[in-house]
């Protein structure tokens, strides 16, 4: 169970970033070290050959790549609501 919820919770967030083209919020400091985590649950999974483990760890870095490579994609926009706010001022 607990594998399947980290397999869905990033979900919403790639869903965010592709509807709005921003990623303006959020932090690749955090998004780094989510990685590193994950790379070290997939080599600990393999190591002892425990693949719900493994899957977990692989796909759950799968999916924080997916959220870095989508900021670099879009951290130059800005939501259309953002950028009218910053025109009336």
């Amino acid at each position: 169970i607990a594998s399947s919820i980290t397999l869905l919770y990033k979900l919403p967030q790639i869903y965010k970033i592709i509807k709005s083209k921003s990623s303006k919020d959020l932090s690749m400091y955090s998004y780094t070290l989510q990685s590193l985590g994950y790379v070290f649950y997939a080599i600990h999974g393999y190591t002892i050959k425990d693949d719900p483990i493994l899957v977990m760890g692989t796909v759950a870095l799968i999916q924080n790549l997916i959220c870095i490579f989508l900021h670099f994609k879009y951290k130059d926009n800005v939501i259309q609501s953002e950028s009218e706010e910053q025109c009336e001022t």
